[in-house]
């Protein structure tokens, strides 16, 4: 099973599952709305470990020189396998949200936005990735993971629920362009670029609450829980300018993918008030998954 486990990317699993959570507790989900919740949580679970083995099955050839050991280069895990794992993967995490909709009744929001998903991994991984529009293709997937999670209680998808989102994929965007060289030796600039690009996505997510008027959002101590975000994202893209080296800009990209779910934390407490608290749970498996050395993250 290892091989299989480091294609998914499973310690970073729970970042997706946090986007999730994220827009569920925002858009107000209830006790009604727990069965819809958990195949949700599936539905993205398994998107985005189809777009994670996508990602090896479609980069194969520079992965058999730039990381060999890797399970489809080093052959524990044959290109065909790979592909099939990949689209029974995807198929799950679409087959989820239908049943979604199934159940909640059918609006078409919720099997839509997993369509989109689908769309957007296939265009990043297919090779979207190697040109200008690869960051935005990778952003989007994200922004629409948070609306799908929004869209879990079956109400119409408000403008607080695209601008919480633009915060997720804007920051995804910087993050996607700083892990661009990541197997290489960086460019100064381009991480400079990139790191512009989460500072803004982070300053953009610390005046949120000046958009949402909620009364149940405790925003005097929500500007103190996003500098402390700030500080360790920042100090973690400053390792890698200071030094590009694959090592730092590597652990720099990991640092700001594994601070995904203490941003969907604070966001969701933006919005929903302390019961977005419930979302650091999500560090527990993270914490779990990462004693197992050979799980890669990126």
């Amino acid at each position: 099973m290892q091989p299989y486990l480091q294609l998914i990317r499973l310690p970073l699993l729970p970042s997706a599952l946090g986007n999730i959570c994220l827009g569920a507790l925002s858009a107000g989900i209830s006790q009604t709305d727990s069965l819809s919740f958990i195949l949700m949580l599936f539905s993205s679970a398994f998107l985005y470990a189809s777009g994670m083995v996508w990602n090896d099955y479609f980069d194969a050839g520079i992965d058999a020189i730039e990381r060999p050991e890797r399970p489809i280069p080093s052959g524990k895990i044959s290109s065909k396998n790979a592909a099939i794992f990949a689209i029974i993967l995807m198929t799950l995490g679409v087959a989820f949200a239908l049943s979604v909709e199934l159940l909640r009744g059918f609006s078409g929001t919720t099997l839509s936005i997993a369509l989109i998903i689908s769309f957007l991994i296939l265009a990043y991984d297919g090779g979207g990735k190697n040109f200008i529009i690869g960051p935005i293709l990778m952003g989007s997937c994200r922004f629409f993971n948070v609306l799908l999670g929004w869209s879990v209680v079956g109400e119409p998808l408000t403008e607080i629920a695209f601008l919480q989102a633009g915060v997720i994929g804007i920051y995804i965007i910087g993050v996607t362009w700083y892990a661009k060289y990541e197997a290489e030796q960086s460019n100064r600039i381009s991480l400079i670029a990139a790191s512009i690009i989460i500072i803004l996505a982070l300053f953009i997510g610390l005046i949120f609450p000046t958009f949402n008027h909620q009364e149940n959002a405790p925003t005097w101590l929500y500007p103190y829980l996003f500098f402390l975000l700030m500080a360790r994202v920042v100090k973690a893209l400053l390792s890698g300018i200071q030094e590009p080296t694959p090592r730092n800009v590597q652990m720099g990209v990991v640092t700001c993918l594994k601070s995904l779910v203490l941003l969907d934390c604070i966001l969701a407490i933006g919005i929903a008030g302390w019961v977005g608290l419930w979302i650091l749970l999500l560090l527990a498996p993270n914490l779990i998954i990462n004693r197992f050395k050979k799980l890669y993250s990126t």
